[in-house]
């Protein structure tokens, strides 16, 4: 899995460089593809890659094109630059697994239903997709861009604050990137009924990015007849690191175990 040149410049708060690199864990033949968020680090996905890996799932964590090195490397990045960096994964996997799941949180998994869309994945479980324009600026960004290529960024929606002193991410926007996320997002949204895998979907109540309505959205119009969702009671955005994690992580174990056995 390649990973990132030690002389690039490096601006991810949170982290040490070599803490958000890619991961990988060869075990069984169910393979599981894990994409963070936007303006993170496959950090996040960690946790999760771990108990996957203790239950015998193959795992790849992704670093997706332009993270986890700096904000000037992510606006030279396009959405589909995003995309291709979880396809290859998938190609690779598919030359050791009988099955290929994308996981993502967030954008990770809008990634995943897009490529559950074009009939590349075996299953899908998204946390918190931004299905819905979480920013009502980002339909306008590419106009923006151009005179003011970058705003600052809060810190993550954490809840657990020791997680939130360690989680990997940019604390600036690309103006650029934000366009391309808002593409992203419209490119997915117009073929959800494409998406005819097996789908978990996981929100927090909590979440003051995403909020429970992008799940409805999903659910009520994706093609699977094999769906679930789920709410969690405590945690903000970053499932994978906040409170209710590990109820997460079993959900998540328990939907994969169901639908791969044998």
């Amino acid at each position: 899995m390649p990973q990132i040149d030690p002389g690039t410049l490096y601006a991810v708060r949170g982290a040490r460089f070599d803490q958000v690199q890619p991961f990988a864990f060869d075990r069984g033949p169910i393979g599981c593809v894990l994409l963070h968020g936007f303006t993170a680090a496959p950090k996040e996905m960690r946790p999760l890659g771990d108990y996957l890996a203790e239950r015998n799932f193959t795992v790849r964590g992704v670093r997706i094109a332009g993270h986890a090195t700096c904000p000037q490397d992510l606006a030279r990045t396009t959405w589909r630059d995003w995309v291709a960096s979880a396809r290859t994964t998938i190609d690779e996997l598919r030359t050791r697994c009988t099955q290929v799941w994308g996981i993502g949180l967030s954008m990770g998994g809008l990634i995943s239903l897009y490529l559950a869309e074009q009939q590349q994945l075996d299953g899908v479980i998204a946390l918190a997709p931004p299905i819905l324009t979480p920013d009502k600026r980002a339909p306008i960004a590419r106009f923006i861009w151009p005179f003011k290529p970058y705003s600052f960024k809060d810190f993550a929606d954490l809840q657990d604050q020791q997680a939130l002193a360690h989680h990997a991410d940019y604390a600036l926007f690309p103006t650029r990137s934000v366009a391309q996320l808002y593409d992203l997002i419209r490119h997915t949204r117009r073929d959800l009924a494409r998406v005819r895998t097996p789908l978990l979907l996981i929100l927090a109540r909590q979440d003051r990015v995403v909020s429970i309505g992008n799940g409805d959205y999903i659910f009520d119009r994706v093609g699977s007849t094999d769906k679930t969702r789920i709410v969690l009671e405590r945690g903000g955005h970053i499932i994978t690191e906040d409170f209710d994690k590990d109820v997460a992580f079993e959900k998540i174990s328990h939907f994969l175990a169901e639908r791969t056995c044998g």
